[in-house]
């Protein structure tokens, strides 16, 4: 054998060797052996990735909770544990039927892997385990277009159906109805040949309108009612309690409504059947609850008479107040309480600030309403403001976007115009014949 030779054989030898060792085997000729657990190892790690994901909607009259527990492979404590992780972020008053969810879970169906919730194509709130074994919330928002629709019509029959001859769907369409019903009586001074404009933002993707949208202004003007106009304040807090529509002069459109109990309106658990966080069986929650910070001011939501202020076990601290008409309502889970038994309080007094006190799984205000025969009632039924008139601060932001919108018009009806002058051109027409809007300074 030759010097070359034996050179190519050793290289060989060496080779293969290093090849065994650097991958932590023992040398063995049986290399198909070798090879078999390779691949069992890589088959055990691909499945013990593997996700079962289970698809669902939010049911009808039915809350997340119940939603998910009626999904095959759901259990208590998923259920649990997703909710908790999704309260902070989701307002659940506004959870519809037929929304998207998905749970991903492990392969043993154990272990929550991510969830989401889609209440439209472009939002998704979505939950995954981190490394720490905790669900991490991420806002996945796609881009959309916002556009503005300037509606004018007349009333022929009712404004329901002037609206819906406009393509206003039902949501819209009550928001705009609740609007101005509270500016215009209808029932004595509407008549047929009434006007009214609604200026509206909408969300568009992909060239298709997302459900929904923004009643910047709506206004109605007839022979008896005169001009009414309300506009849509918004305050720099998303969730503030603040934000509706007011009139010009920042006067809110309900008059009489009950105040709303605090600053920021967040929803964690909404009146209805569902799972409690504490005892995890399904029970009836007679109240609302609303997020917020220990501390944060809790408020009064109308005139009435302090009858309980302490402490009370698993509602902890707790203020019972009872008003003129015999109507309790009831501040539960309270950090400090500011009143005493027998006082006199005003509406959006502060009597309290937010707590995690008694049965609690984090800082919320519990509010529930009694009606005089001793039934409860739905809080959100209610219809609730922060303030009679916006002043001060929040008044002059107000006035600032009121001529926003009413520069929105204008451009918007510019455009118009300006379409449907070049349209009428290319038809061959010089007439052009359009009603101008007015935007009025009173």
């Amino acid at each position: 054998m030759t010097a070359g030779t034996i050179l190519i054989v050793f290289s060989l030898f060496f080779l293969y060797a290093y090849n065994i060792y650097d991958f932590g085997f023992s040398p063995d000729p049986m290399s198909d052996e070798v090879e078999v657990v390779i691949s069992d190892s890589l088959n055990i790690a691909s499945s013990s990735d593997s996700s079962v994901f289970i698809n669902g909607t939010i049911l009808p009259n039915e809350g997340i909770s119940n939603s998910l527990l009626s999904l095959e492979g759901v259990k208590m404590d998923h259920v649990l544990e997703i909710t908790s992780s999704l309260k902070p972020y989701v307002d659940f008053r506004f959870l519809a039927a037929g929304e998207e969810i998905i749970v991903e879970m492990d392969q043993n169906n154990e272990l929550v892997k991510s969830f989401s919730y889609k209440p439209n194509p472009v939002i998704t709130h979505k939950l995954t385990r981190n490394v720490d074994g905790a669900l991490e919330y991420e806002l996945v928002s796609l881009p959309t277009e916002k556009r503005q629709r300037l509606l004018r019509g007349q009333i022929s029959t009712t404004l329901n159906q002037a609206l819906f001859d406009n393509h206003i769907e039902p949501s819209v369409a009550a928001e705009i109805n609740g609007m101005l019903e509270c500016i215009v009586n209808f029932r004595s001074d509407a008549r047929k040949g009434d006007r009214f404009t609604v200026f509206l933002e909408e969300s568009y993707f992909e060239g298709k309108k997302l459900k929904g949208g923004k009643v910047l202004l709506a206004s109605f003007e007839g022979k008896r009612t005169g001009y009414k106009v309300a506009y849509l304040y918004t305050d720099p807090e998303r969730n503030s309690a603040f934000n509706a529509h007011y009139t010009k002069k920042g006067e809110a459109l309900i008059n009489a409504g009950l105040r709303l109990p605090v600053d920021r309106v967040h929803v964690t658990s909404p009146y209805g059947y569902r799972i409690h966080p504490v005892t995890r069986s399904r029970t009836f929650h007679y109240g609302v609850d609303y997020r917020g910070r220990i501390g944060d001011p809790v408020y009064t939501v109308a005139d009435g008479t302090v009858i309980y202020s302490g402490y009370d076990g698993l509602n902890g601290n707790k203020v019972v107040i009872k008003h003129k008409d015999k109507t309790q309502t009831f501040y539960l889970h309270l950090h400090k309480r500011l009143v005493q038994s027998g006082q006199k309080v005003k509406a959006r007094q502060r009597i309290a600030t937010i707590g995690n006190t008694g049965r609690s799984t984090g800082p919320h205000l519990h509010f529930s309403i009694r009606d005089p025969k001793g039934k409860w009632s739905n809080p959100m039924n209610k219809r609730m403001i922060a303030t009679q008139k916006l002043e001060g601060e929040r008044y002059a932001r107000f006035i600032n976007q009121m001529d926003d919108i009413d520069d929105m018009i204008r451009e918007y009806i510019a455009k118009e115009r300006k379409l449907t002058e070049y349209t009428l051109f290319h038809l061959g027409s010089d007439k052009f014949n359009t009603r101008e809007i007015e935007i009025r300074p009173n």
